[in-house]
């Protein structure tokens, strides 16, 4: 008998052994399958899942998101909280995990999505202005149940102010429209600081409304969004408060009428909200809106009226400025602390990649809005579909493409958290608690926050025609990592999506402050990379007007998908974008 075929037996037999073996049958499994590519790398592959958002589905979505019947979303009312479980339900259908904190009984419940967080509103209660001419003191008080027939309080979170009183005109200062009180105030050598500003409201006008300043006979911004002439009025120094005459002009209001419907509109409201209780937020001065014959009685030391000073400007179209000698006004507030609820919506993408699963892409949109005003006519509802409904369904929308690319064998390599924050119209509040108390995961591991705010309509400031149908802006992109703008420009370029990403408010510089007035500032002060998408404010921003409708989905739908191409490249590239400036704090 032959050895030969003996042998050759005994090796089969242990390669037969061997194969059965854990280790070795481990050793013949396939590969895992090769990292997913970058969107720079293999811009193909990521337009393939960027086909998937689109204007039909960013509709679907939207159309109910600012509806009337989540009633303006504001927060801690039963609008928002419908807003959250509508967020909860797409991301349960999509199959994005949950990543709340509030474990309900039910893991499959909407508030397994939930992020709460307490809130304390600080309720107006009451206000005393108190007026010192000379020796004589008179004192005006307004409740909730006594409103004021001479004054009425706008906004402002000071407690206290005191200051004396200087007349600016209608508080307008536009070189445009050739009318500037501030500069006729600092020709006279009137200092804001400490002082009352006392204005007209709206701007010089013919009875019928018709603009004494504008060439087409239109109101001007400064009539059309008066918040202009607070912001003004404060960049001129640091001003005791303002007071505006609100029954002037032929827009003026009845004074003690408008007072009782936001006593009434107050009994309702929580006020100012803070995450600490007893905390009115940063302090602000306030701002009253009083009636002509209270605003004589300011005026009355200076041997002037509203009615001889309005036409004189009127007439001329020249300003008319003066400080109110031997005379001061006291401005006392008094709140009540209502404590409340909110909570953030979190889903979450867990990276693929063993090495850098635990780093984190944040997607960021608040979903909060402001409510319903019970004292405005016609339409209350103010359902922010631009502010910030454009950036919640485009989360979906690209949450949708993620989890497609994910069942398709290309997830992203970091983990992504889709966080829609609640609060921002109050202060950032939910992204601060997100950030400052409670970050589900770490922020030494999140290296990227991609902010979406108001990326629906179009600005009707933008500076350059020909790029004003594809522009978004882009900022604070530079402030924190170069890498971060660079790849964002690099993305939009590889992916053929041809968007001018317009820089025009990417600075600290930047008058409006932008830069930290959305979601991403509560990251950026952390020191993680962000960009902060955005198309501008309009004619609707905070108004009933910013409805559905009015949104251009075919720019949300392009938007939406550059965000996607840079979180999929920022989720994807070997190192997170690299830190090379100094932030904002």
């Amino acid at each position: 008998m032959s050895l030969r075929p003996l042998r050759c037996g005994l090796l089969a037999l242990i390669v037969v052994l061997l194969s059965a073996h854990p280790a070795f049958a481990q050793a013949e499994q396939p590969l895992d399958p090769p990292p997913t590519p970058t969107a720079l790398d293999q811009p193909a592959l990521v337009q393939q899942y960027q086909q998937t958002i689109t204007e039909s589905d960013l509709k679907a979505h939207l159309y109910l998101f600012a509806s009337d019947l989540f009633e303006g979303r504001e927060t801690a009312t039963r609008g928002q909280k419908l807003a959250a479980e509508y967020l909860a339900a797409q991301y349960r259908k999509m199959g994005v995990a949950p990543k709340g904190t509030a474990a309900p009984d039910d893991p499959d419940a909407p508030a397994a999505y939930f992020q709460p967080f307490p809130l304390y509103g600080q309720r107006f209660a009451g206000a005393t202005l108190t007026l010192t001419t000379g020796d004589a003191t008179t004192t005006h008080t307004a409740t909730l149940d006594a409103p004021s027939e001479d004054f009425l309080l706008s906004f402002g979170t000071m407690d206290q102010s005191s200051g004396g009183i200087v007349f600016a005109g209608y508080g307008i200062g536009d070189s445009e429209l050739g009318y500037d009180d501030y500069a006729a105030l600092r020709e006279q050598g009137i200092d804001l600081t400490g002082k009352w500003v006392l204005m007209l409201r709206d701007e010089p006008m013919a009875a019928d409304t018709t603009s004494l300043l504008t060439a087409d006979g239109a109101p001007s911004t400064w009539t059309e969004r008066p918040f202009r002439k607070w912001r003004a009025a404060f960049g001129e120094g640091a001003p005791a408060g303002l007071l505006i005459v609100g029954d002037v002009g032929p827009m003026g209001e009845d004074v003690a009428a408008a007072a009782a419907e936001r006593a009434e509109a107050a009994k309702q409201s929580l006020g100012r909200l803070s995450l600490e209780a007893g905390s009115s937020g940063r302090p602000f001065p306030p701002a009253y809106t009083v009636s002509t014959a209270f605003a004589d009685q300011l005026l009355a030391p200076s041997g002037q009226t509203v009615a001889a000073l309005k036409a004189q400007i009127d007439d001329t179209r020249e300003p008319v400025v003066l400080e109110v000698p031997e005379t001061t006004l006291q401005s006392e507030i008094a709140r009540e602390t209502v404590e409340t609820s909110s909570e953030n919506v979190l889903a979450f993408i867990e990276g693929s990649d063993p090495a850098l699963k635990d780093e984190v892409v944040v997607l960021s949109a608040h979903y909060d809005h402001i409510g319903i005003d019970p004292t405005a006519e016609g339409d209350q509802i103010n359902n922010g579909a631009d502010d910030d409904g454009s950036g919640n369904v485009a989360m979906l929308e690209m949450a949708e493409a993620f989890m497609q690319a994910k069942r398709d064998g290309h997830g992203p390599r970091r983990s992504i958290l889709l966080l829609h924050v609640s609060g921002e119209e109050k202060g950032l509040l939910g992204s601060e608690y997100y950030a400052d108390v409670e970050p589900v995961l770490p922020l030494d591991q999140t290296v990227t926050n991609l902010n979406i705010d108001m990326i629906g309509r179009v600005d009707p400031t933008y500076p350059d025609p020909a790029t004003k149908e594809k522009y978004v802006y882009v900022i604070g992109s530079r402030l924190i990592s170069q890498e971060l703008h660079d790849l964002t420009v690099g993305v939009n370029e590889a992916t053929g999506l041809d968007i001018t990403l317009n820089e025009r408010f990417n600075s600290k510089d930047d008058p409006n402050q932008f830069y930290r007035r959305s979601d991403h500032w509560n990251f950026g002060k952390h020191g993680i990379p962000f960009v902060f998408f955005f198309t501008g404010t309009h004619e609707d921003y905070h108004q009933p007007g910013d409805e559905a409708h009015k949104v251009r989905y075919d720019r949300l739908q392009q938007i939406s998908r550059l965000i996607f191409a840079t979180a999929w490249q920022v989720a994807n590239q070997d190192a997170p974008p690299a830190v090379s400036g100094t932030g904002f704090n």
